[in-house]
């Protein structure tokens, strides 16, 4: 970490001696508004701090009550610990759907975790890519039997982060995808491979039922998970952006997608919706994490928005040219834009 940093630093000082210095790393403001804090250790809250980062830990994943609950504790726990810094999503059930009473359940266990201060509420793939209905047919956002579950979120001013589908390579097959990540991920999880399995929904059909979904409650404020999964190409996630003004993304574990991408087409779809994009990681924290690769992370990400050095990642195959993105276009992605998004960030006074 400590070369990175020193790379930081120098840097700094060559783009100051032409007429602009990127800012200053752990002092600028900054929300990691995707992160899975699965620990009771402070460490990560505490390393988060000392870089200048706020977090939003999701609960996620609708098939386990028993790991749903210790994600809970673990959210209640840190956020307890450390008020200003860690912020949290709530789930919900969908392993006990087909029961009766589970929309009113589902509710008002969102409730409560409103009252505990919940800032929202996360879905994960397992909608669109898992679960089915008696008749086999997948279940999908759009299902009438969400609509009491929207409203609520609705009627509290609550956010959705929506992880729904996968990134386009998953329906590749693993040499043609184009980012190392994605090659990793889907070898060691072929269960979620979709190239494996061509009787599941295809890309298309997961898009267009999220699209069906945000058409259907405007007033829903939706936070799209890793860049929606249109991470591919800018132009398709710019034609959602503009089809739907309740919906923005985060960035989660897709930078690499930008940066396997032309670079100036990329620079001007940030800067031109600059509003609707929020940084954010990823990141899994377990007891045994080394949180060096958290820092590494972090930083390796400020290098790219914020240099026009040319960069390398073990994601991608070739270097890559940092975005050197304006000062107010990096303060919106990084902070504003959550604080605009998440109402429950802006309203616990701590910003």
């Amino acid at each position: 970490m400590k070369s990175l940093l020193s790379i930081a630093v120098v840097l700094s000082l060559m783009l100051g001696g032409c007429g602009r210095s990127i800012p200053d790393f752990q002092s600028f403001p900054k929300i990691d508004c995707h992160v899975h804090i699965e620990t009771s250790s402070p460490d990560f809250p505490e390393l988060a701090r000392r870089n200048g980062f706020s977090l939003v830990t999701l609960n996620t994943g609708g098939g386990d009550s028993a790991d749903i609950s210790s994600q809970k504790e673990f959210a209640l726990l840190q956020a307890s610990r450390f008020p200003k810094t860690v912020f949290w999503a709530a789930t919900f059930r969908l392993d006990d759907r087909d029961r009766e009473g589970w929309e009113k359940r589902t509710v008002s266990a969102l409730e409560q975790a409103f009252s505990e201060g919940a800032i929202g509420v996360k879905i994960w793939k397992d909608i669109g890519m898992v679960f089915r209905d008696a008749a086999g047919n997948f279940l999908m956002p759009d299902d009438a039997r969400f609509k009491p579950v929207w409203a609520a979120v609705e009627r509290h001013r609550k956010v959705v982060y929506a992880h729904l589908g996968e990134p386009k390579n998953c329906w590749l097959p693993l040499e043609k995808m184009t980012v190392n990540n994605d090659r990793s991920y889907f070898r060691d999880h072929p269960q979620y491979h979709m190239f494996l399995h061509p009787e599941y929904p295809s890309h298309e059909a997961l898009m267009a039922a999220r699209d069906r979904w945000l058409e259907r409650n405007p007033g829903l404020r939706v936070i799209g998970c890793h860049l929606g999964s249109m991470e591919w190409d800018t132009d398709s996630l710019a034609s959602c952006l503009d089809r739907h003004p309740n919906y923005a993304v985060d960035m989660a574990a897709r930078i690499c997608h930008l940066q396997v991408q032309d670079r100036e087409k990329v620079r001007a779809f940030l800067i031109r919706y600059q509003d609707r994009i929020l940084y954010g990681t990823d990141l899994v924290v377990h007891p045994d994490t080394n949180l060096d690769w958290a820092e590494r992370t972090w930083m390796q990400d400020w290098l790219y928005f914020t240099t026009d050095s040319l960069l390398t990642s073990d994601a991608v195959e070739r270097p890559f040219r940092g975005l050197r993105l304006p000062d107010k276009v990096l303060k919106k992605i990084y902070r504003e834009n959550a604080l605009a998004w998440i109402p429950g960030l802006a309203e616990s006074g701590d910003f």
